[in-house]
């Protein structure tokens, strides 16, 4: 049994997979062209720019959302090291222990729930914030491709 309930925002467009594996239990962060929801909190919103000549819009992180050189999202940060400082507490006031007595680590792992329109640079930025958080498990979601 999972108690993951991964939801989806209205609009978003997951791409398929053929993977009959079911996510494990984890933080869920759902990316969308206007922005980022972290634990069903939006936590960025994205900038809109249009391009006059093709009449195309895109969606981008905002210059004051970026440090590191325009590598880490800053509210993203914040959120990931707030959940993984909570799940840090919790584990040491839980009664599982490792063999040596000491509580279970934080296991670092993240569902990115991802609109295929999102750009990879995002994605790596993300993927850059989270690692730099304690993160170092993405499972990346996609809609199970009925056979």
């Amino acid at each position: 049994t999972s108690t993951n309930n991964f939801t989806t925002l209205p609009g978003l467009k997951l791409p398929i997979s053929a993977s009959p594996d079911l996510p494990p239990d984890s933080l869920h962060l759902i990316i969308t062209p206007e922005g980022m929801t972290f634990e069903n909190e939006r936590i960025v919103e994205f900038e809109l720019s249009s391009n006059a000549l093709s009449g195309d819009a895109s969606y981008s992180i905002k210059a004051s959302d970026l440090v590191e050189n325009g590598l880490q999202i800053q509210p993203l940060y914040a959120a990931l090291v707030k959940a993984r400082d909570k799940a840090e507490l919790l584990r040491a006031k839980s009664k599982a222990r490792d063999e040596s007595g000491n509580p279970l680590p934080f296991d670092g792992v993240l569902a990115i729930q991802a609109d295929k329109r999102v750009h990879y640079d995002t994605i790596r930025r993300i993927m850059f914030t989270a690692a730099t958080a304690g993160y170092k498990v993405f499972r990346l979601l996609a809609l199970k491709k009925e056979l």
